[in-house]
C-alpha cells in the first residue's frame, strides 16, 4: 500500500507535457472543416430529398387525400431539417475561435453540444412522430393500388426502417458527433490548462 501511494505521489509530481499551440489549432481546424464538410453534406442530401419529393408530389396522381397530407407532412420535416442544418453549418464556419480565448470557445462548444444533443433526441423523436403518421397517411393510398401481401409488407418495412434508425443509426450518429466535438473540447481544456 505504501508503493501505491509513492508512486500516485510521483505521477502528481510529474509536469504534464506542454502542448503545441499551433498543433492544437491545426488539429482544432482540421477537426471544424471536417464537421463543417459534414453537415454542408448533410443539407445537401436533404435538399435533393426534398426538391425530389416535391417533384413527385407535382407529378404523381394521388387518389386518396391522406397522401396528400403525407406528402406535405413530410416536405415540413424535411424542410425543419434543412433550416437546422444550414443554420448549424453556418454557425460552424463563420465561428473564429482563434480570436476568442480558449475558455471562451470552450462554453460555445460545450452549448453547441448540447442543442445538438437536445436536436438529436428530443427534435428527433417529434421528428420521427411525424415521418411515422406521414408513413400511416401514405398506406391509406397503398391500400387502395397494392395486394394486401404488399401492403403488409410496405408497414413492415416501414416499421423496421424506423427502429432501424431509431436504435442502430441514431445511436451511432449521436455516439459519433459527441466524440468529435468532445475531441475539440478537450484539446482546448488542455491548452487552457497549460496557461494556468
Amino acid at each position: 500500500m505504501k508503493d501505491f501511494e509513492a508512486i500516485k505521489r510521483l505521477w502528481q509530481v510529474q509536469p504534464t507535457e506542454p502542448v503545441s499551440i499551433e498543433e492544437v489549432f491545426t488539429r482544432i481546424n482540421e477537426e471544424k472543416r471536417g464537421y463543417a464538410r459534414k453537415l454542408l453534406k448533410q443539407t445537401i442530401i436533404v435538399a435533393i430529398a426534398l426538391l425530389l419529393i416535391f417533384m413527385v408530389w407535382l407529378t404523381a396522381t394521388f387518389i386518396t387525400w391522406t397522401s396528400h397530407l403525407a406528402v406535405v407532412i413530410v416536405m415540413g420535416c424535411l424542410i425543419y431539417y434543412f433550416s437546422i442544418q444550414l443554420e448549424d453549418y453556418l454557425k460552424i464556419n463563420k465561428t473564429a475561435f482563434i480570436f476568442k480565448k480558449p475558455d471562451e470557445y470552450i462554453a460555445y462548444l460545450q452549448d453547441y453540444k448540447k442543442s445538438r444533443f437536445k436536436l438529436n433526441t428530443q427534435s428527433y423523436q417529434v421528428y420521427v412522430i411525424f415521418i411515422g403518421i406521414a408513413l400511416i397517411l401514405f398506406a391509406f393510398e397503398m391500400y387502395y393500388i397494392l395486394p394486401l401481401s404488399l401492403l403488409i409488407l410496405y408497414l413492415v418495412m416501414s416499421i423496421g426502417w424506423i427502429l432501424l434508425c431509431q436504435f442502430v443509426f441514431m445511436k451511432q450518429f449521436n455516439k459519433k458527433e459527441e466524440q468529435r466535438l468532445q475531441e475539440i473540447i478537450n484539446d482546448l481544456e488542455r491548452l487552457s490548462q497549460q496557461f494556468l
